[in-house]
């Protein structure tokens, strides 16, 4: 009976000791993963607030870009001008050549030297027009923009507010 009894202490005692070494390792797995949980947790947060700094840029570049309109749209019209008035001088000094050719020969040379003129004065146009038609373009694209950067911070904001909320609960492992 008592050899009995010391078996059978005996395998409680191994049966209790098993357990306690898997209840401690087991808590230290979970100490692991709750260490490597707040790190994560630090990295997001650290990412939210780098997203947040570059979020606030947004509003000043997009009143930037509204200020900068009208300048641009300026810019647009005394080419449009410049355009028209380089094509009227145009033919104003071909008119002034065929008036300056009939009533002098030896004017010939002035009027070639101010057909070369007109004929510069003309292809100077054409990249005045070019210019008009590009800027045109980026002030269609920074109008496609203006919401977009608006979309961008709304997304952003939402985002941080998500993850500071997610910063408060566990991660459950992998």
């Amino acid at each position: 009976m008592f050899r009995l009894s010391w078996a059978i202490a005996l395998a409680f005692t191994i049966a209790l000791l098993s357990g306690i070494l898997i209840v401690t390792r087991d808590l230290s797995i979970t100490s692991d993963i709750f260490k490597d949980g707040v790190m994560q947790a630090k990295t997001v947060d650290k990412t939210t607030n780098d997203a947040l700094t570059g979020a606030k840029e947004l509003p000043p570049a997009n009143a930037a870009i509204n200020q900068g309109l009208p300048s641009v749209v300026g810019v647009l019209d005394s080419l449009t001008r410049a355009d028209h008035t380089l094509g009227e001088l145009g033919t104003q000094l071909h008119a002034l050549g065929d008036a300056l050719k009939s009533a002098d020969a030896p004017l010939g040379g002035i009027i070639d030297a101010g057909q070369s003129a007109t004929d510069q004065a003309n292809a100077a146009a054409v990249p005045a027009e070019q210019i008009v038609h590009t800027l045109a373009d980026a002030d269609a694209k920074v109008q496609a923009l203006a919401p977009l950067l608006d979309q961008s911070l709304s997304l952003g904001q939402t985002i941080d507010s998500k993850l500071r909320i997610s910063l408060l609960f566990p991660i459950v492992g992998e």
